[in-house]
């Protein structure tokens, strides 16, 4: 997977920013591409409620139904215009590679619109976002690779220590002898992801206890174990 002569650009997906990216090598957050996803977030909220009010009303389901493709086409091509401005930051290194989570689950829009307990962004947003990425990036000849996800939004950029979240979006390193103190959590967690593209690197904690399988959901960035993946609307 490594290449030195690549450029490791870490990708964070989530729903406060839906795209965090940024080289292994960059020393700050002010050189970093941020795309917001409070818009996109507010539209899926929107949809959710309006859907649970035509349910509940006369329409039929295939009447609803094509009413969610519809506006699944707009999310979508919102999420590609996301897509493209994060490929257009990445155009500007050289031989840039896109460096994401490994832990995606099959996107499922009409499972998150009609269960009370489907958390937004494992349901659709975050996969989906994950998708369309790696598309757009095909069309700009950009690579993506995955990366093992384990504690990658706790891990601390700098000595691979896990820190604190004492606000979600901050993140403080416990490490006195670390240079890193208070750092934005997503970006962060995007400079872990791009170190990790080199072997060898990965989060020097380790568990007191075994991580088991049924525990793991619980390290999704943003929160929410993810569902079972049902077929799409």
């Amino acid at each position: 997977m490594d290449n030195p002569d690549r450029t490791p650009i870490g990708v964070d997906l989530g729903e406060y920013n839906l795209y965090t990216a940024c080289p292994a090598t960059m020393p700050d957050s002010r050189g970093a591409c941020t795309i917001s996803g409070d818009e996109i977030c507010a539209r899926l909220d929107e949809l959710r409620a309006q859907v649970a009010a035509l349910l509940a009303s006369a329409y039929d389901r295939d009447t609803v139904v094509a009413y969610v493709r519809q506006c699944r086409n707009e999310l979508l091509e919102a999420l590609e215009d996301a897509a493209r401005e994060l490929c257009e930051y990445a155009s500007a290194y050289d031989q840039p590679v896109l460096v994401t989570e490994d832990s995606h689950y099959e996107p499922d829009l009409w499972a998150w619109l009609t269960d009370p307990d489907a958390h937004r962004g494992t349901a659709w947003l975050l996969s989906m976002a994950h998708l369309r990425l790696r598309a757009v990036a095909a069309e700009y000849a950009i690579e993506v690779t995955a990366v093992p996800e384990a504690y990658s939004s706790q891990e601390c950029h700098g000595c691979g220590v896990i820190g604190d979240r004492p606000v979600d979006k901050t993140l403080r390193c416990p490490n006195p002898d670390c240079h890193v103190d208070v750092v934005h959590a997503d970006y962060n967690a995007a400079k872990v992801l791009a170190q990790r593209y080199y072997p060898g690197q990965r989060c020097a904690y380790r568990s007191p206890l075994p991580v088991t399988t049924a525990e793991r959901p619980a390290l999704v960035a943003d929160g929410g174990p993810p569902q079972s993946p049902r077929e799409d609307a």
